[in-house]
């Protein structure tokens, strides 16, 4: 009698019929899960916010400081849900705008800047939704939103950030382009040079028509450079916002700083103490001349 071959055995009716019953049950299990997952309804997303707006806040805060693009990642999903809506397409600009706050945080106070934050819900009762976050000079107020208007019912509020009135999450685009230029100019070693663009790009832009932070975003990074080219005019430019504590505070610095020329300390001195002549002041491309913030 002839042996059987392996082959032999596997064709049996008997093994065909297991490999049919494996398969069989392996596309069930496929089938189930795929059913279970897909009919599973999705995770609420207002679940993933704070519970506590100053906590939501104060992680904002926190994350953006670090600079790391996946803390600004998780900066992002703290922003209502509207919002991260619009901007969906191009998060990449929300986050230089991120950036571009810490940098000014850290160009004016250093990077333990995140030590300093104090956040209080607002005083006027017109605006419940409104908190206003004290880093120690600058103050920014935050409007939050309760996120569960946009999700299921919970019985707990989850907040997400809606606005900052002294900050703008527009205009990341041109950020981006910026941001890109300086770090080129900064890989060549030329960081000098891009203190020097900087400063001319902010001594001869018109300022007439920005509001008081923007004013401030633009100028202070710049004279806090001693060297930096059109120091003398960014100097006088902050004249509009010259009572403004940080300003003060920048303009004070500058004025005792021997790292800056006699010349600049001395136009500190009189932009600070409100003696300047309007001559002066028109001369160095400021027309918005008495208004004050």
């Amino acid at each position: 009698m002839a042996e059987l071959s392996p082959k032999t055995l596997t064709d049996r009716p008997g093994a065909v019929l297991t490999k049919l019953l494996v398969f069989v049950i392996v596309a069930a299990v496929v089938v189930v899960a795929g059913y279970y997952m897909f009919s599973q309804p999705k995770p609420n997303p207002a679940k993933a916010y704070p519970t506590s707006a100053k906590k939501m806040i104060n992680q904002f805060f926190q994350l953006i400081s670090t600079g790391a693009t996946s803390a600004d990642q998780k900066a992002f999903k703290l922003l209502s849900l509207p919002i991260r809506r619009s901007h969906r397409n191009h998060p990449g600009r929300i986050w230089q705008r991120f950036e571009d706050l810490n940098m000014y945080l850290t160009d004016v106070f250093g990077t333990s800047w995140p030590a300093n934050i104090h956040i209080v819900h607002s005083p006027n009762p017109e605006k419940p939704d409104e908190y206003i976050a004290h880093v120690r000079t600058e103050v920014f107020h935050i409007t939050v939103a309760n996120q569960n208007r946009y999700a299921s019912e919970m019985p707990a509020p989850h907040y997400g950030l809606v606005h900052i009135r002294e900050f703008s999450f527009s205009g990341g685009a041109q950020a981006q382009q910026a941001a890109a230029g300086s770090s080129m100019l900064g890989a060549l070693g030329l960081g000098r040079a891009a203190n020097n663009v900087a400063g001319i790009s902010a001594a001869y832009s018109a300022v007439d028509n920005l509001k008081p932070w923007q004013i401030k975003h633009r100028l202070l990074p710049v004279v806090l450079h001693p060297h930096a080219a059109a120091l003398q005019q960014c100097i006088y430019q902050l004249w509009p916002v010259r009572k403004d504590p940080t300003v003060r505070m920048v303009l004070k610095q500058i004025a005792h700083d021997p790292q800056y020329a006699a010349n600049i300390q001395q136009e500190a001195q009189h932009v600070l103490s409100g003696h300047v002549s309007d001559a002066t002041l028109i001369g160095n491309q400021v027309t918005h001349i008495h208004p004050s913030y």
